[in-house]
């Protein structure tokens, strides 16, 4: 691979590699040895972590659900869930099956305004959770026929030329499910 590291990252590779021997240590000890090769093992490891890093600066940082219903002054975890399934509020499922809330979608302990009209428009369902990833990351991606990102432009008021936006790239984001004649599912 043979990438330069700046002092910076390669302090930040030792401690992170550091952990997964430590982890790793406990799981050989307790389970036994893998039946895979470790190299592909550890190959997948840092693919992993890194990819969550990655997710977690681009689309994060989030609320998990107490943190949401603390923000809208303790409602009910059914109240948060109406307003996800109404697609009022972005939820994003975690490999592990745990919802989490992007908190720039919230102004001022409220959602911010626009946004139930821009997930509609984009095609959030959140019956497919990867649709709320795809969503997510296409409101934090800058878009230079903006001039800046979605989620951006939403914030500051601009709620026009974001849903345009927003029915623009839905079937291109593989939200809008089409069959082979161009028909919506």
């Amino acid at each position: 691979m043979g990438a330069t590291l700046t002092a910076a990252g390669g302090r930040f590779v030792d401690r992170a590699t550091s952990a997964f021997r430590r982890r790793l240590a406990v799981l050989v000890a307790t389970a036994g040895l893998p039946r895979e090769e470790p190299e592909p093992l550890g190959e997948r490891a840092g693919l992993a972590a890194a990819a969550t890093a990655l997710w977690t600066d681009h689309v994060g940082p989030f609320l998990d659900t107490e943190g949401v219903m603390a923000l809208f002054d303790g409602v009910s975890k059914q109240a948060i869930s109406q307003r996800v399934h109404g697609r009022r509020l972005l939820a994003l499922q975690t490999g592990s099956g745990r919802l989490v809330y992007p908190l720039w979608q919230f102004q001022s302990g409220a959602p911010m305004p626009g946004l139930a009209e821009v997930l509609e428009a984009a095609g959030y369902d959140p019956r497919r959770p990867s649709t709320g990833w795809t969503v997510a990351s296409w409101l934090a991606t800058d878009d230079p026929d903006l001039g800046g990102s979605p989620r951006g432009l939403l914030a500051a008021g601009h709620l026009e030329p974001v849903l345009a936006a927003a029915r623009d790239v839905r079937f291109e984001l593989g939200t809008d499910e089409r069959t082979e004649d161009g028909a919506a599912v």
